[in-house]
């Protein structure tokens, strides 16, 4: 038998080692493409990455911005139904004693509920609390007899 040359091919239907290099480096070429597609996006994933970063920061203050009004819109809301539930209450007592005041034969029914009629003998303090609750304007600069004056 004769020896083989470089360029004869074992197999005749093996491809030819022309053939074979033209494959090699164009697989070559087509990894490096796809190598440097990859950096690339390796790059956009990062930027992204960046930019959502900053989007949240940006939500997040929207979002506590937003928590904060509501929060005090809330507190707002309760302050205010709490002012007009305790003007009522002053409204209804004050109704009271103006019936007791004008119709004095209303006043054993009227006087039930109503608060007892301050006396000489109550401390200051005392008569301060009872003009509190009666909506007297001043009443913690006043003297006891300016108090007893004043009180229904």
């Amino acid at each position: 038998m004769a020896p083989k040359s470089k360029n004869a091919p074992s197999d005749k239907n093996a491809p030819s080692r022309n053939k074979l290099e033209r494959m090699l480096h164009a697989s070559e070429s087509h990894v490096e493409e796809l190598a440097a597609e990859i950096v690339t996006l390796r790059r956009q994933v990062r930027d992204l990455q960046d930019e959502s970063a900053s989007w949240r920061k940006k939500a997040e203050k929207h979002r506590s911005r937003v928590q904060k009004v509501r929060a005090t819109a809330e507190i707002a809301i309760a302050e205010a139904t709490q002012a007009a539930k305790k003007r009522a209450r002053k409204r209804a007592k004050a109704k009271i004693r103006q019936v007791i005041a004008d119709h004095p034969r209303a006043e054993p029914l009227a006087l039930r509920d109503a608060p007892p009629l301050p006396q000489p003998t109550w401390p200051v303090a005392r008569l301060r609390e009872a003009a509190r609750e009666q909506g007297v304007t001043g009443y913690s600069r006043m003297r006891k007899d300016q108090l007893l004056d004043v009180l229904v």
